[in-house]
């Protein structure tokens, strides 16, 4: 008689057709040692007296309550081939699944069924020292119960480390932007038809855009659907208004989405923070290889899930965690290759760091961009469907208070024209019009149109605070040391943008070198559209939306980073005549112009200068006349020492009316200031005389114009031909011609 001792085996023989790979990769659960794992029979290998046992069915792990096939020993046979197994750590054995099932007879635990066919119709044994529980050895079942709740154990600490928070239906997200059924609808389409069929190699989409048209809404609402057919992995929406960028939680955040869905990753995880607890203290490349990549070749399932990760711009920067993330999610899905279970869409604001990462080689390979514009026609058919959406809804939920015909159309144009395609500003208004704590639509209505109309004109109430709010931690991100270069550049593009103005000639105006001026505007490519530096001389810096113009001349919105106008209008005046000097008709003038500070390799020197000629005409006249009286004194001393002998007809043809209006300035002047002589007026045409300057302006009123600065002038005709002198140092004669019908010019 053959005894069989229990007590001793923790497991009994596994078939020969899995044991190389269980031994490989499972070494916690077959410890190797084969006579531990495959109990004897007197002494002999159970396996080779199969043939001895009586009719019935063979020993196996099944029948002795143990799954035959486990659910995860190893990654599929597609991984195998991509992956190097050495690179593979051990997998865990699923003991605890034995529990988790409630269909016994699937995983194979021991049924009643089963049970009466233990060693069915054996004869002449005996069992020794057999304490069993539910079919499995008590040493065993203790020994998983201990592992089991160490795994448990383990995946609690994922969770401390995580930020429920910035998942996709958690409370603490207030507001959760969406996009209605119709918009943004071909980037939606575009994402979702991607995220489903998952071919080919590009497997990251980058979703980009200027602040607050949209972006979320689209995540938000692409997550949904993907969701709601099984497709989603995991997200996370970064908000640094919020709390949400520190970027040591985003991963095990990640992680602990995807093991609520995925049991095999659960399992893979929690052994590993078992056997390594310190991994979610390790560096975020650590931790994504261990809890992101590694996992994730372990699954049995054919389907691929999307990650999200939205808003990335707002991640804290520390150690460049926003273009390491990018560099991370490339690597895995590189080197995954075809084990890939996942896609990934990251959107954000088009920041430099997340650019350039976008840009290199090895993540174009895998890597796909949508943009989302502003002003484009689908764009502005969004905003006009968002509006009357939202004013359906105010209706609807005032329906004693508003009439059918509330609000009046031109108050949805002004609004819509206003918007110009910016989905962002028109779900502010919509909000501000609907808010609850006011519940007078009618009159927030009246309150936002006021404001619309005359933006700098605060009554009450701001309908664009939330957008106001983005703008301002937009530039609180700029250092500090930076801040007032970035202003001035700021300044320009609004209140002195002409034809003239690309982004070589700006820098230049300034004095800045290119490093010094990409630095000043590195946190800002979320409102302004910045050309390449390899573009500079063709192309100039755009503004995303007219909004953030009004905000930045609005000190009551913008506070500290509102553009001060007084000293930006001393800049500009003083750089403009130092570099207008390039069109003096004697060349030898030339010597006095500043130094050209960035000069790209490809560019003309004599160019560049004739380029910050042309620019600097205008904006200097313009400037001078809104100097403040206490800031004016070095301007004063300089337009005495300033020589009026330039070259108008070559380089100025047609720029006169803000130089006219420089001259009457100037002639309004104290005395001691007054650069300007009258010689004498006419009210017709006279002869021109030799080395006269004719500055002809068009004006409705000729009289009112003249009359400031010309002593005793006769009422009644409609054309005014001034003589003058004009400057201190070498005058320059000039004839001013006034009439309504005249060709601005200069002759």
């Amino acid at each position: 008689m053959s005894v069989l001792d229990l007590s001793r085996s923790s497991s009994i023989f596994m078939p020969t057709s899995r044991t190389s790979k269980e031994e490989l990769h499972c070494p916690s659960a077959y410890k190797s040692g084969q006579d531990r794992l495959r109990p004897s029979v007197g002494g002999t290998n159970m396996s080779q007296h199969h043939s001895e046992m009586p009719s019935g069915r063979p020993v196996t792990t099944a029948s002795l309550g143990f799954p035959s096939t486990p659910e995860l020993l190893v990654p599929s046979t597609s991984v195998f081939a991509c992956y190097d197994k050495r690179d593979l750590p051990p997998l865990p054995y699923p003991k605890e699944e034995y529990f988790q099932s409630r269909d016994h007879e699937e995983v194979g635990i021991a049924t009643d069924a089963s049970r009466k066919e233990f060693f069915n119709m054996a004869h002449h044994f005996t069992i020794e020292h057999a304490y069993m529980y539910d079919g499995i050895p008590l040493r065993e079942w203790v020994a998983l119960e201990e592992e089991k709740k160490a795994n448990e154990r383990a995946f609690e600490k994922l969770t401390v480390k995580g930020m429920p928070a910035a998942m996709l239906d958690s409370i603490e997200r207030g507001y959760i932007p969406r996009c209605d059924e119709f918009t943004r609808q071909s980037s939606r389409d575009h994402i979702l038809s991607w995220a489903k069929k998952a071919e080919g190699s590009r497997r990251m989409l980058w979703l980009s855009g200027p602040a607050g048209i949209g972006k979320s809404a689209i995540a938000q609402t692409v997550s949904e659907e993907l969701r709601s057919i099984g497709l989603l992995g995991a997200v996370f929406f970064f908000s640094r208004p919020n709390k949400r960028s520190d970027p040591n939680v985003v991963i095990p955040t990640l992680a602990y989405q995807l093991a609520l869905q995925l049991p095999q990753y659960r399992r893979v995880i929690s052994f590993l923070l078992a056997k390594n607890p310190l991994i979610l203290n390790q560096s975020r490349r650590t931790q994504f290889e261990q809890l992101i990549s590694i996992p994730l070749l372990y699954l049995d399932s054919r389907q691929h899930l999307l990650i999200v990760l939205d808003g990335l711009d707002e991640c804290d920067n520390r150690d460049d965690a926003q273009r390491e993330f990018v560099e991370m999610i490339s690597h895995h899905i590189r080197s995954a290759g075809c084990g890939l279970r996942t896609l990934w869409m990251v959107c954000s604001r088009p920041e430099p760091d997340i650019s350039h990462a976008f840009v290199d080689a090895d993540c174009a390979e895998i890597s796909t961009h949508e943009v989302l514009v502003v002003d484009n026609k689908e764009a502005q058919h969004d905003t006009l469907r968002v509006l009357l959406a939202g004013f359906a809804n105010i209706r609807r939920r005032y329906p004693d208070e508003l009439t059918e015909n509330w609000p009046a159309d031109h108050h949805i144009r002004l609004i819509a024209a206003k918007a110009s395609g910016h989905l962002g500003f028109v779900s502010f208004i919509i909000r501000f019009i609907s808010d609850r704590d006011y519940d007078d639509p009618y009159g927030q209505l009246d309150v936002c149109v006021k404001f619309l109309q005359a933006p700098g004109n605060l009554e009450k109430s701001n309908p664009l605070l939330a957008l106001d709010l983005l703008y301002t931690q937009i530039l609180s991100d700029v250092p500090a040391a930076t801040l007032p270069t970035t202003q001035d550049i700021l300044a320009i593009l609004i209140l002195y943008r002409n034809k003239h103005l690309n982004t070589l000639v700006l820098a230049n105006f300034l004095g800045l070198h290119q490093a010094s001026f990409f630095r000043a505007l590195r946190r800002l490519h979320s409102v302004l559209l910045i050309p390449p530096a390899s573009e500079a001389g063709k192309r100039s810096i755009q503004i995303y939306h007219a909004s953030f113009s009004d905000y930045l001349m609005d000190p009551a919105r913008s506070g500290e980073f509102a553009i001060k106008q007084g000293p930006l209008h001393l800049k500009v005046a003083m750089r403009g005549l130092e570099w207008i000097r390039f069109g003096h008709q004697n060349t030898s003038e030339i010597v006095a112009l500043p130094e050209l500070t960035w000069i790209p390799p490809t560019a003309s020197r004599e160019d560049l200068r004739a380029s910050l000629c042309r620019f600097s005409f205008t904006p200097c006249w313009t400037a001078c006349p809104q100097i403040p009286e206490h800031l004016s004194a070095p301007l004063i001393t300089a337009l005495e020492r300033f020589d009026f002998h330039l070259d108008y007809v070559k380089w100025w043809k047609e720029e006169t009316e803000y130089f006219s209006c420089f001259v009457r300035w100037l002639a309004s002047l104290h005395a001691d200031k007054n650069m300007v002589i009258v010689n004498g007026w006419y009210t017709l045409g006279d002869v021109i005389r030799q080395g006269e300057v004719v500055v002809c302006r068009r004006e409705d009123d000729p009289l009112a114009f003249v009359s400031s600065f010309v002593p005793d002038v006769v009422e009644g005709s409609f054309t005014y031909s001034v003589q003058l002198l004009l400057g201190k140092s070498n005058p320059t004669a000039f004839r001013l011609v006034v009439r309504p019908l005249q060709m601005p010019c200069f002759r």
